[in-house]
């Protein structure tokens, strides 16, 4: 592999264990968040949540990666330097539009998310951190499209850590001072600015170098990156990267609009409708730790696809493509079926009680569409072909929306949950429709799908029968669900290993894919030294 190879594999390690990172912070924070401030402290959070997951979806992924791919396509430095000067012009003036439209628009939004306008000042804290996308996206696009991916990681991690701790020490202090929850969830919205504030620090002197050389006026006149040019591009290249990335969260958005109102149309009060929407919202952390194996590895793969079609090495995209395909697949739906299998217990030990144990067992669905989705849109960027993608995002919004007018009144928060895994599916069927057909031929064996079902069908018993007989020996307190998971879970483990090493699952080379998994595989070959 040349130079360049080795840095893009060396960056998406690094970015893919930034991501790592800050998914588990993501996903691990809100269970001592849910635990201190209870289900409608976390109702409150959860409403405006998908406001600022847009944000970062926007600072993080979206942009940046649009801001990168169009620094690469630059013949100098001073060319690079204009364009990320002009984006950062651009991207302020949106962040601007954006500020004003949540903060001076929060009276509506707030009556738009179940007509609670004590939501106000929670909204209205969130819309702080917009001021600093500009700095992150272009500080973190121009280092990735130097190939310097060591920015982007460390200010993402930064940024969780500090909102992670903020949160945590705002619901312990809160809870201890007597707050209200509405109090709470302002102080932990603005924890969204401290921690973007904390990262444009960081990532400041590369924001800074763009404006150190001076620009010609032959490079200012070149047409191709005119002031309307960039933001066409922007527009709409930028804006489908990040609706992609953000696809989970826009459907969250949709549930801050439409649930709680729902709910109370199925009979619940005011009250009540929101603690259930609280409880429902438990399912978002357990679906991120669902997707994180299979997104890491999707994401160190793709970088190597993208290789293959710069250098038309149409067989070797093919086979790595297939075998990126069917590991997640496997590791999505692994993961899938023991989150469902130790539901009960999960849902006790994190959360301290059982409450909507089906709704969420029935909402980790979700794990298996999105990760394919993640991975179908990804390989369809790699090969530009990503034209109407956009559309058909909106159009899965529009889906959850009217399966959730359809749903909610009749089934509560099982109706929300199963609202949010079918309208996924449209939206897989026509990403995997416009794949190549090339890249379908001969991907699995004439035994793999009954070999795929029979193990994850061991892995529901083995891990849901001990969940079961756990519950039955040991009773469903915290500390007994504990120990019931964590056996649970081993069993679970060691009954998926088993059985896709004895039906030959995996080929050699998906084993060794695996992280740590050439290790498992010699010893279970009885090759270890």
């Amino acid at each position: 592999m040349n130079k360049s190879g080795q840095n893009l594999m060396a960056g998406a390690g690094i970015l893919t264990l930034a991501g790592i990172i800050a998914k588990v912070l993501s996903a691990v924070y809100r269970i001592p968040f849910q635990n201190l401030v209870g289900n409608t402290g976390f109702y409150v959070y959860q409403q405006v949540y998908p406001i600022y997951g847009i944000g970062v979806v926007l600072a993080l992924s979206g942009w940046p990666v649009f801001i990168s791919k169009i620094i690469t396509e630059q013949p100098d430095e001073e060319h690079q330097q204009l364009v990320a000067r002009r984006l950062f012009w651009w991207l302020l003036l949106i962040s601007c539009g954006l500020f004003i439209l949540v903060y001076g628009g929060a009276p509506i939004l707030a009556l738009g998310m179940g007509g609670n306008l004590k939501l106000l000042p929670v909204i209205k804290a969130v819309s702080w951190m917009f001021w600093f996308m500009p700095f992150l996206a272009v500080g973190r696009g121009f280092a990735q499209g130097q190939l310097n991916m060591m920015p982007t990681a460390v200010s993402q991690v930064i940024e969780q850590v500090a909102r992670v701790a903020i949160i945590i020490a705002i619901a312990w202090y809160g809870v201890h001072a007597d707050w209200s929850v509405y109090t709470i969830g302002t102080w932990a919205m603005a924890a969204a600015a401290f921690a973007a504030a904390a990262a444009t620090l960081y990532i400041a002197n590369i924001v800074k170098s763009i404006w150190h050389n001076p620009i010609t006026k032959a490079v200012k006149k070149d047409k191709s990156i005119g002031w309307f040019r960039i933001l066409h591009r922007l527009w709409n290249e930028g804006n489908l990267l990040a609706m992609l990335a953000g696809l989970l969260v826009l459907l969250q958005l949709v549930d801050s609009f439409s649930t709680k109102g729902l709910l109370q149309i199925y009979g619940l009060s005011t009250h009540a409708a929101e603690y259930a929407k609280g409880v429902y919202d438990r399912g978002q952390p357990l679906v991120q730790l669902g997707m994180v194996l299979a997104t890491a590895i999707s994401t160190s793969l793709l970088p190597v696809l993208r290789n293959h079609v710069v250098r038309s090495e149409q067989k070797m995209f093919v086979g790595d493509f297939q075998m990126m395909f069917r590991l997640s697949l496997i590791l999505s739906g692994v993961a899938t079926c023991g989150l469902m299998a130790v539901m009960p217990a999960v849902n006790q030990v994190l959360f301290s009680t059982r409450e909507g144990s089906h709704a969420l067992m029935i909402f980790v669905l979700t794990v298996i569409p999105a990760t394919l989705i993640l991975i179908g849109t990804s390989v369809l960027q790699s090969l530009n072909k990503t034209h109407g993608i956009s559309w058909l995002i909106i159009l899965t919004m529009l889906i959850k929306y009217a399966l959730n007018i359809w749903l909610i009144p009749k089934h509560g928060i099982i109706g929300a949950s199963w609202a949010t895994m079918l309208s996924l599916l449209p939206m897989l069927y026509i990403v995997m429709h416009r794949l190549p057909k090339t890249l379908w031929q001969d991907w699995h064996s004439i035994h793999w799908w009954p070999k795929f079902m029979l193990t994850l069908l061991a892995v529901l018993i083995g891990a849901g029968g001990c969940c079961h007989i756990g519950g039955l020996l040991m009773g469903t307190s915290r500390l007994a669900s504990l120990i019931t998971l964590i056996i649970a879970v081993l069993v679970g483990i060691i009954v998926f290993i088993i059985m896709i090493w004895r039906l030959r699952l995996l080929s050699v080379a998906e084993w060794y894919a695996l992280p740590k998994g050439y290790k498992v595989y010699n010893f279970l070959e009885g090759k270890n030294k």
